[in-house]
């Protein structure tokens, strides 16, 4: 099934910060959750953000490495998942990544930045989805790629 134009409505009626929340939508757990926020949800799109702390396993150097911010944009497409299942009162699945492509990194956030992640759905069909990301920081595109993810079947 491929998306058609959804109206760009937010279906959130408040951001969801606190991190309790976030965790049921997701099946990370600290230290690796990487995400703190959902800001933005309409069924095919989210955004979400990552304040980065100095006690983030990702950190080196005050800055916030490659490997965090791949992980930042695969649990911001989880996030989605996570988000839309729940909403629709269906379990939270795990997923994998099956692909990247045309991954870019235009810079490190540095520590106390704030990264918002988007995530907007290209493709879907069974228990693959592809996704396109953008990460920023301060408006600035920190990162962008393209993923393929596979949720886990029920067994």
């Amino acid at each position: 099934m491929i998306f058609g134009k959804m109206p760009n409505k937010n279906l959130l009626e408040n951001p969801i910060l606190e991190l309790e929340t976030i965790k049921q939508f997701l099946p990370h757990r600290e230290p690796m959750l990487m995400v703190d926020g959902l800001l933005y949800f309409d069924g095919t799109k989210a955004i979400s953000k990552l304040t980065i702390l100095d006690s983030n396993i990702f950190v080196e150097d005050n800055l916030f490495l490659e490997a965090g911010l791949i992980e930042n944009m695969a649990q911001t497409a989880a996030l989605l998942t996570g988000y839309k299942h729940q909403s629709e009162n269906l379990p939270v699945k795990e997923g994998f990544i099956a692909a990247i492509k045309n991954l870019k990194i235009e810079a490190l956030p540095n520590v106390n930045d704030i990264v918002e992640t988007e995530v907007t759905v290209t493709y879907k069909v069974a228990t693959m989805t592809m996704v396109n990301l953008s990460s920023k920081v301060k408006g600035e595109i920190v990162a962008t790629a393209e993923m393929t993810l596979v949720l886990k079947e029920d067994e």
